[in-house]
């Protein structure tokens, strides 16, 4: 069995995983799987918006296995785990003109079948289960010293694009009314390059993101990498390319119903994250909240 399985060679697109499970089926490849695990593997490929949208506990939820099931059956198709095998999967969803028509496609026929009451309670189930996905993720650890550099950096930038944008509009909006020079990277729409500009070694930059990825945003991370610029990531999955330069990394599943990404998790880690950095700055937040607070009554704002 040792030798069959040195002699398989590792698909590196979804296609290649495809024919290979084809050859699994008909008996033909050098690698052999139990029935579950066969089963299990058919099916991830079968859906694979599913499989590349959605954190490995509620992907082995689904599958009926137990997550550790998931990571030894990508160990013996040759990954390093199941993070580098779903990989394939994003890689092809972010080649795939389609990805929203089609959620909407099988959301439109999920309606031909359930109420809306049962439509509404779906879709606030699997963001229950997101919120509950990241927040079994999180790093205490990574929390504090993330809330840290946005606390104290000379300048925070925020970018996010397409859906991630309004996120990144959240966060920054929040995060200005603690701390002064916090703002969009993109904001009064000159550019990423004119933000990156503004940017200098130890100012940070907050990026989110989530399959398919926008370039600009992974542009972003790149040309920041290496430079002193602090990185923070809010992406979907530790395989994300914006995990991979990024100092610190926050999953926030987006898998659901919804024909676009679900954002719960990630509106409510940034809840947690500026919490957090209020807590440090202690009086300069509370000082800053009430200038804040004066300033609106002053421009008679509130109603």
């Amino acid at each position: 069995m040792t030798e069959k399985v040195m002699q398989h060679r590792t698909p590196d697109s979804l296609a290649e995983l495809k024919a290979v499970v084809a050859e699994i089926t008909s008996g033909k490849a050098a690698i052999r799987l139990g029935g579950r695990a066969q089963r299990t593997l058919a099916a991830m490929v079968a859906d694979p918006h599913q499989t590349a949208l959605s954190p490995i506990g509620r992907l082995a939820e689904i599958h009926q296995v137990n997550a550790s099931t998931l990571t030894r059956l990508s160990q013996r198709l040759g990954y390093s785990g199941f993070t580098e095998m779903q990989q394939l999967f994003r890689e092809y969803l972010s080649e795939q003109g389609g990805f929203y028509s089609e959620r909407a496609e099988r959301l439109a026929r999920a309606d031909n079948q359930d109420p809306v009451n049962q439509l509404a309670q779906r879709i606030c189930d699997e963001e229950r289960r997101n919120i509950s996905g990241m927040s079994q993720a999180l790093d205490p650890k990574a929390i504090e010293k993330s809330a840290e550099i946005i606390a104290n950096a000379p300048r925070v930038r925020i970018y996010g694009a397409r859906q991630s944008a309004s996120v990144a509009v959240l966060m920054s909006y929040a995060l200005g009314m603690l701390r002064k020079d916090a703002s969009l990277l993109d904001g009064q729409q000159q550019g990423v390059a004119h933000g990156l500009a503004q940017l200098s070694a130890g100012d940070a930059l907050v990026l989110i993101g989530s399959a398919p990825y926008t370039r600009a945003t992974v542009a972003a991370a790149q040309l920041t990498s290496g430079q002193g610029i602090r990185q923070i990531a809010l992406t979907d999955s530790l395989a994300s390319p914006l995990a991979a330069t990024a100092e610190y990394s926050f999953i926030t599943p987006t898998s659901g119903s919804f024909f676009s990404n679900c954002m719960a998790s990630s509106v409510v880690l940034i809840e947690i994250l500026l919490s957090e950095v209020a807590r440090q700055l202690d009086r300069r937040a509370v000082a800053a909240l009430n200038r804040h607070e004066a300033l609106i009554k002053a421009l008679n704002i509130g109603i």
